[in-house]
């Protein structure tokens, strides 16, 4: 276990960057709770999954009003999905088993990691085309990304704001908009059910958590909606892809 000052210090580092970014950052929040904290991965899991269900980034979207408002029936679909889904995704988590998730957990890292770094995600705001998505085509990727969450105990928006502006051309804001916003409600609330079951939660490392990347989430994204995300995408990409390889050698060294 860490100090608590190690944890407030790794909200509020997280949350600046995910409301920077338009993510949620729980992949660097359980990497850095299993590899230097020693938390198992299902409690590390469990724990920023729980922390999600709060309005973790209501400040964040409060600087984004305006392109929220113009999103609200792909926001519903999304959220609905999402939470359902999320639950079948927690399910699988548990019948894989911890080593089997570990494995997983950073094959993930690495896919978010080169998702980053292809071109076309870095492509100059001016020439996106697109402020909205077919509903069902939200509803298909709020049912994916409720599985991924559910299963890793991220919130996604890691994995959607990619897929929104290489899939559909969305504008940068808009597609962090949406993201957080679809985030905002308690999405993951049907896999917080099956990690509370199985007792992978550990509430105060929640509050901790929740409290110091709430505050750092505003400031993150009042920078992020004026600053180009190329070179931040790039250095995000290859410290997904770093810590992805440490996982795997602590996964066959042990």
């Amino acid at each position: 276990m860490c100090p608590l000052i190690v944890y407030i210090i790794l909200g509020l580092a997280i949350g600046y960057v995910g409301g920077y970014a338009g993510i949620g950052g729980a992949p660097f929040l359980i990497a850095f709770l299993v590899l230097v904290c020693g938390i198992s991965q299902y409690t590390a899991q469990g724990s920023v999954l729980t922390m999600m269900l709060g309005p973790m980034s209501l400040l964040g979207i409060i600087t984004m009003k305006e392109e929220v408002k113009a999103q609200c029936k792909s926001i519903i679909i999304g959220t609905i999905a999402y939470a359902v889904f999320s639950y079948f995704g927690a399910e699988l988590a548990f019948y894989f088993g911890e080593v089997s998730i570990k494995k997983y957990f950073a094959v993930l890292l690495i896919i978010i990691g080169i998702m980053q770094l292809i071109p076309k995600f870095s492509k100059p705001d001016h020439l996106a085309k697109n402020e909205k998505i077919p509903a069902w085509w939200i509803f298909l990727i709020g049912a994916i990304t409720g599985i991924v969450g559910g299963l890793f105990g991220i919130g996604a928006g890691v994995l959607m704001v990619p897929i929104f502006l290489m899939g559909f051309n969305m504008k940068k804001n808009h597609a962090r908009a949406l993201t957080l916003a679809i985030l905002l409600p308690p999405v993951s609330l049907g896999a917080f059910i099956k990690y509370q079951h199985e007792g992978a939660i550990d509430w105060k490392l929640v509050i901790i958590l929740f409290f110091s990347y709430f505050i750092a989430n505003y400031f993150g994204a009042k920078r992020g909606s004026r600053a180009g995300l190329t070179n931040f995408k790039r250095i995000n990409a290859l410290l997904l892809i770093g810590i992805a390889g440490i996982y795997l050698l602590q996964i066959y060294m042990s």
